[in-house]
Order: C-alpha cells, then sequence, then structure tokens
C-alpha cells in the first residue's frame, strides 16, 4: 500500500511542546562528511559574503508531536568562516507563538567546492542548523538542517529600497490558522508614507474560500523604518495582521507574521504588474485537494495578456497517485474586469487535483510571477506561473532544493527537504548526464550523510521546455527521486516529484562561476507543501 494515500491517519493533532529555550537544537552533519563527492565549481568561504536576507518554513519536531515552523530575518557573512550576526523572526504556534527580533549571535559556516555550505544560526530561542547551496555570491537555496525541525527557502544579499520604491505590491502568504493550512494572496498601492490606497486581498482557510471575503478590499500600512527593514500592518476581512518586513531589494521583500491573531503566515511581497504576459506560461502550486491529501501540480499553458488559457498540460502527484492531463481551451480570467486592481479570477478547466474539473484560481501578476491561489472550495493550491523565455536548460552547473513529504518502510509520513549540487551534460539519455551531491533532512530521521547523485534527464520532444528526470541516489527513505521539470528560462527550472513514496515541488537553478560575483538568479515565489502536525506515528494529512 502507498503510505501517502493510507488512511491510517483520519485527525491531525497539535501537542504543545517544551518551551524554546529548553530545546538544544544540534546541527546534523557537516557539507561532506565523506559521502559523496563535490564537483569543484571554485566555490569557497569568500563566496558567501555580507548580510543576507534569508527566510525558513517547515516543521519543527519532538520525540511526541510536529509543528508548523517560520524563519525569516539576516545574517552577516564575513567571507572567511564566520557568521558574525543578524537578527529573526520566529513564528511557531505550537513553540508558544512568535519571538520577534531574535539577535544572531557569531557561529561559524563551510562552503565547499561545489557552493553547498552548512552552519548555524545561533539565537537565545536555540541554535539552528542551516544547509544551503549558492547559485552566486547574492543568492542561494537553504534548508534547515538539524535533528529538531526541517524547512526550505531562500537565501539573498541584502539590497536597500526607499519608502518611494514601494508603489504597487502583490503579495503571497501562506502558513496555519493555528490548526489548519491557510493561504492568501493580494495586491497594495501605497501613497508616500506607506498606507494603503487601495487594496484586495483571497483567503483559503483548509480548502474553505471564505465565502463572501475574497476579493475584498485591504487597508493598512507597508512603512520602511530603514532602508533594510519595515513593518506591515494588514487590515483584512480576517482581522487585523502585522508583519514584519525584510528587504532583498526594491522589487522583493520577505514578510513573517509577528502578531497574536491566531495566524502564522510567512511569504513575499512583489513588484505588482497589471497583465499576464503573451506567451507561453509555466507553473507549480502545492497543497492539499478536497480530501486534505498532500498535492503538487505544475505543467505549462499559453495566454494572452488578459488571461484568456489555451493548450493546458498539467501534470499532478496527488497523494502518490500521478497523472497528466490536456486541455484545449483551458480558461480565462472574469469578475471582476481582469486587473482592475491588479488582481483577476481566474476559471480553468479540464484541470486535476487528482479529479478533473472546474477550478478557481486568484491571479496576481508581479515580478516574481503570477500568484496564485485556490479560491474554489475543492482544495487548496498555492503557488506561481512564470513567463516562459527558453525551452531548454545548458549543460552546466545547478543548484537544487526540493520540499515536500515523504515515507518510511512502516508507513509513517512526514516533511522532507533537500538541497543539491549537480553537473549537467548535454549527453542524450538514457547516459548519466547528471552528477552531484544531495543533502537531505526529514522528521522522520533527521538529517542523512551527503549521498552522491546521479541520473538521466530526457526533454520532451518536440522541446516545451518540459521533460523528466530520473535520479539515483542511496537516501535513507526513498532510493531515487523521479520528476517532471518545466523550464522557465535558461537559468531556472521548476519541478515536481511523481515518486509513489514522496511528493515535493522545488526548483534548481544555474551556478555562476564560484570566483564571481555573478548576479542573482530568478527569484521565484514557490509555495512549499503546508506540513500538517501529528503526532508520530500516524500520517501528517488525512488521506483519502
Amino acid at each position: 500500500m502507498n503510505p501517502l494515500a493510507s488512511p491510517k491517519c483520519t485527525r491531525r493533532l497539535f501537542m504543545a511542546l517544551a518551551a524554546v529555550a529548553s530545546i538544544l537544537l544540534t546541527v546534523g552533519c557537516s557539507s561532506n562528511n565523506g559521502m559523496g563527492t563535490p564537483n569543484g565549481n571554485g566555490f569557497g568561504n569568500s563566496n558567501f559574503s555580507g548580510t543576507y536576507v534569508f527566510s525558513l518554513s517547515g516543521t519543527d519536531v519532538t520525540s511526541t508531536s510536529e509543528s508548523f515552523f517560520a524563519m525569516a530575518g539576516t545574517i552577516t557573512a564575513d567571507g572567511n568562516g564566520a557568521i558574525k550576526g543578524g537578527t529573526v523572526d520566529i513564528n511557531d504556534p505550537d513553540l508558544g507563538g512568535v519571538f520577534p527580533t531574535q539577535s544572531v549571535s557569531p557561529s561559524t559556516y563551510t562552503i565547499s567546492p561545489d557552493g553547498r555550505g552548512t552552519g548555524t544560526i545561533v539565537t537565545a530561542e536555540g541554535t539552528f542548523g542551516i544547509d544551503f547551496v549558492l547559485t552566486s555570491n547574492n543568492h542561494g537555496l537553504i534548508t534547515r538542517f538539524d535533528n529538531n525541525g526541517t524547512a526550505s527557502g531562500t537565501l539573498d544579499l541584502q539590497s536597500s529600497a526607499s519608502q518611494s520604491s514601494l508603489v504597487s505590491l502583490a503579495f503571497s502568504l501562506s502558513g496555519v490558522d493555528g490548526v489548519n493550512p491557510f493561504g492568501t494572496v493580494g495586491a497594495v498601492t501605497l501613497d508616500s508614507s506607506g498606507t494603503i490606497k487601495t487594496g484586495i486581498q483571497d483567503f483559503n482557510d483548509n480548502n474553505i474560500s471564505i465565502s463572501g471575503l475574497n476579493g475584498s478590499a485591504l487597508t493598512g500600512s507597508v512603512v520602511l523604518t530603514s532602508a533594510t527593514s519595515g513593518t506591515a500592518q494588514l487590515n483584512s476581512a480576517v482581522g487585523s495582521l502585522v508583519f514584519d518586513v525584510f528587504v532583498i531589494d526594491s522589487t522583493h521583500l520577505k514578510l513573517i507574521e509577528t502578531d497574536t491573531s491566531g495566524l502564522a503566515l510567512a511569504g513575499d511581497a512583489f513588484t505588482q504588474q497589471t497583465s499576464f504576459t503573451a506567451g507561453q506560461l509555466v507553473f507549480t502550486l502545492a497543497g492539499q485537494d478536497s480530501t486534505q491529501s498532500p498535492l503538487a501540480v505544475g505543467g505549462f499553458v499559453t495566454t494572452d495578456a488578459n488571461g484568456t488559457l489555451t493548450n493546458l498540460t498539467e501534470d499532478f502527484n496527488d497523494a502518490g497517485a500521478t497523472g497528466t492531463v490536456m486541455n484545449t481551451n483551458a480558461g480565462s480570467c472574469s469578475a471582476p474586469a481582469p486587473f482592475s486592481s491588479g488582481r483577476c479570477q481566474l476559471s480553468v478547466t479540464g484541470f486535476s487535483n487528482g479529479n478533473t474539473g472546474n477550478f478557481v484560481f486568484a491571479a496576481y501578476p508581479s515580478s516574481g510571477g503570477i500568484q496564485l491561489l485556490e479560491i474554489d472550495s475543492l482544495g487548496l493550491l498555492q503557488g506561481a506561473a512564470f513567463a516562459q523565455n527558453a525551452t531548454s536548460f545548458p549543460a552546466g552547473n545547478y543548484a537544487l532544493n526540493l520540499s515536500g513529504a515523504n515515507s518510511d518502510v512502516a508507513g509513517d509520513v512526514g516533511e522532507v527537504d533537500d538541497i543539491a549540487q549537480f553537473n549537467a551534460t548535454s549527453t542524450a539519455a538514457p547516459a548519466t548526464n547528471m552528477t552531484g551531491v544531495l543533502d537531505e533532512n526529514s522528521i522522520l530521521g533527521g538529517p542523512v550523510p551527503p549521498s552522491s547523485l546521479s541520473g538521466s534527464y530526457t526533454p520532451d520532444s518536440p522541446a516545451t521546455g518540459r521533460g523528466s528526470i530520473s535520479v539515483t541516489t542511496p537516501r535513507t527513505f526513498i532510493g531515487g527521486l523521479s520528476l517532471e521539470y518545466y523550464v522557465v528560462n535558461d537559468s531556472t527550472v521548476l519541478f515536481i516529484e511523481g515518486d509513489s513514496q514522496q511528493l515535493s515541488v522545488g526548483t534548481f537553478e544555474a551556478q555562476s562561476s564560484g570566483s564571481g560575483g555573478g548576479a542573482a538568479q530568478a527569484r521565484t515565489a514557490i509555495m512549499r507543501p503546508t506540513i500538517h502536525p501529528a503526532i508520530r506515528p500516524h500520517a501528517l494529512w488525512q488521506h483519502k
């Protein structure tokens, strides 16, 4: 029986954890640890230098329970193996709520020649292990990597922004309502002081679209208190929500909730746009289906500037059951009038969340992709779609991250997060054309030693930007990875996992030369599958 689809667990339970201050979190492994041979791509400690904005979301774990976990903030690295300081916020309902403005104490990090790194973030509330892979001096993909939890996110060299540069923003936030998964997307326009002049917002609370509240008015503010940080207050239809804001640059902000509303949300805000880019879009979304089973979907579709969709190809993994659907006339944006407020209501036909039907998404175009949230009460999918600028990725060096759920031999299910680096050649499959090293953390077993990675990728023919990847690696729970990928451009690729015992979404991104500065890679805003807390050994989701 497929553990991801097992009916053995029909409830999800939260259990109170011990006080955060009493938990000692430990680093699981070093970046190499004698397992796997890293590719020599010229990276080293000097490539991690400056102040970086990072965010992580995932799961805390003890011997008896799991809980939602989010952390965001800044860390400062000296380029010589030392983390000198920083400031972080931690939001974890079961750990007592919000722990804002935690000072980061000095610690260390190490960067391998292939760009993979490990380190620690030391705060008064605990020491968190991190495992990451750089694409350049400016950007990387990061996981939490210790025995007390796991999570995934991004790492970006911090620039600055002025209040006047924040004119209009589209945002995507996800987390929990205290018990159940919760997602929201929206858009705001700001005056010169940061007050919201106009705003609109959509919600999904555990598959329920909160009838009557979608497309509702939003007031409040997004105010920078310095060139690198600030606060946001969103006076929404579900209450007044307060966030700390960390600036990456004038087009991209990180947000983490700091109030006591009962919600625990984190995510991104990007410069708002008011139309789709005509052409082919690629997308990934994740969350749950109508029965609360874990779900990941990905694919491509053609659009015009108004959101009329044609030629949809969608792959899905619904609790380990996989498939592909295609639809020539896929849908359109409708009421309210497309993009009258930077939002449209996207009706999609022939789509599948395990069952084919007519689905509705709130869509907000932005510089970080089209932010999408399901609002039809048939499930909870959240993610993003991106204008496709290439239909293949070139030979070279890549950084990879995935987040999802896997199962062990006992049938237990838990969050898994992977970091990897691989070199891709132009050699045609079935010959091996991918080699590298993969680091994995799972709440079912904690960090495992880095493993060698080898496999092959096979593009669709004729080329659409879609293809399949088969990866072999001696991981603890699953022997390999079976991926469907979707090329955004020649440096960024999205994917979902089609395994029967593991489900995930992720990205891989081209690495620049380790010795050069390199431009930050495209910042994809991918919704991680919401991991629902449970008491082991039961599964984390309600299953069919």
